[in-house]
């Protein structure tokens, strides 16, 4: 018995060293676990340094005891909704939080960081650091071989054909097709790149012909996108979103997750923010910086924000610059017309409407009907 005892010691301290030789992160995913909602969160961050004075939003006498719509409220309750804004021509119309939460609670961004990384593409061409979207890795990561035709613009549009992960997980939009944040395989390349960072897997990456014109929501096209950046600027993520978009919105001080300390932040996923600051984010996209500093030249801002794509494909949830597009139809209701809006793992939603200069901000534990919210957040401000 002893000998048997000392042998299944043996085979299970093999196959823990095995196991650990391959995924070393593992002692790190059972300390993190998947990303929370709300802050604080286990792990390491890198700061989004603010604005010394945010901006104001002047903030309406009624926003924060304005009742509901009855379907909105019924909505956020069995949804778990945790907070709802709506700001309407540079004035915040209305601030609900679940019990317990206030507008000092940071809520994480999950996916919708996505799109603040496609803004800075947007930037980078706007200063000249990148010539177009056409440029490919083969120019500006000449390292990453395997991947040297894939350009910017498909892997924004969520189409590179990077033979990665093709999980079956669905959750967010209302077209089914985004993958969660986090991989539930523990072993897989997608808990690679989480937890290792995008330099422990990107010399292994390639493409595959067969997918390559192929929609596949890919946190690792995002992950290269933010590397494209870190290149041509020669600063950090979290540097460059606080120069480019952060500060100049007039958002506080924020918290981008890394994967190890000193690493590179996680470009796909997790920036922990108040949710006034996701409004001032959402009105300065809206409103293109200001007339003295627009954020981008208006050509590239109607591009980015998708104001000129056609209702036919909005209808089908468009997928444009790593931002989504889809458009009000319906009868009866008093709210029309196109919208653009950041998506992220449980219904994270921030909705630009800048025809109506109407900006909506939603955190919740769990996804909520796209169409209904927006139009439940238009009716509770307009009673």
């Amino acid at each position: 018995m002893r000998k048997l005892l000392i042998a299944l010691v043996l085979v299970l301290g093999g196959a823990v060293t095995a196991t650990l030789a391959y995924a070393p992160y593992l002692p790190q995913l059972v300390a993190e676990g998947v990303p929370p909602l709300i802050w604080p969160a286990p792990g390491h961050f890198a700061s989004i340094e603010g604005a010394a004075t945010p901006r104001d939003l002047h903030v309406a006498e009624a926003a924060s005891t304005r009742p509901l719509q009855p379907d909105l409220e019924a909505a956020f309750t069995e949804k778990r909704g945790k907070a709802l804004l709506v700001a309407r021509a540079s004035r915040l119309e209305l601030e609900h939080y679940a019990p317990g939460l206030t507008a000092e609670t940071r809520f994480n961004s999950f996916s919708m960081a996505k799109s603040l990384v496609g803004a800075l593409i947007y930037k980078a061409l706007a200063e000249g650091r990148l010539q177009s979207l056409d440029q490919t890795l083969g120019e500006l990561l000449p390292d990453d071989r395997g991947l040297a035709g894939v350009t910017l613009r498909a892997l924004l549009a969520m189409r590179s054909g990077i033979a990665f992960d093709h999980g079956e997980g669905k959750a967010g939009a209302v077209s089914g097709d985004k993958t969660v944040d986090t991989s539930a395989n523990p072993f897989g390349p997608l808990a690679r790149l989480h937890f290792l960072g995008l330099g422990a897997i990107e010399g292994g990456l390639v493409t595959d012909a067969k997918t390559a014109s192929e929609f596949n929501y890919q946190n690792v096209n995002t992950a290269l996108l933010g590397e494209v950046l870190e290149t041509v600027y020669g600063q950090g993520l979290e540097h460059l979103l606080a120069e480019k978009l952060w500060r100049p919105a007039g958002a506080a001080s924020a918290a981008w997750r890394q994967p190890a300390a000193g690493a590179p932040v996680s470009a796909y996923c997790c920036i922990y923010a108040a949710a006034r600051d996701w409004i001032r984010i959402g009105q300065y996209l809206v409103e293109n910086g200001t007339p003295e500093a627009p954020f981008l030249p208006a050509p590239l801002w109607r591009e980015f924000l998708g104001l000129d794509v056609g209702t036919a494909e909005r209808l089908k949830d468009h997928y444009g610059q790593h931002l989504r597009q889809n458009v009000l139809d319906r009868a009866g209701q008093a709210l029309q017309g196109p919208f653009t809006y950041l998506m992220g793992q449980g219904g994270q939603v921030l909705y630009l409407l800048p025809e109506q200069q109407l900006v909506v901000y939603r955190a919740g534990e769990t996804v909520q009907l796209l169409h209904s919210t927006l139009y439940g957040a238009w009716n509770s401000i307009s009673r």
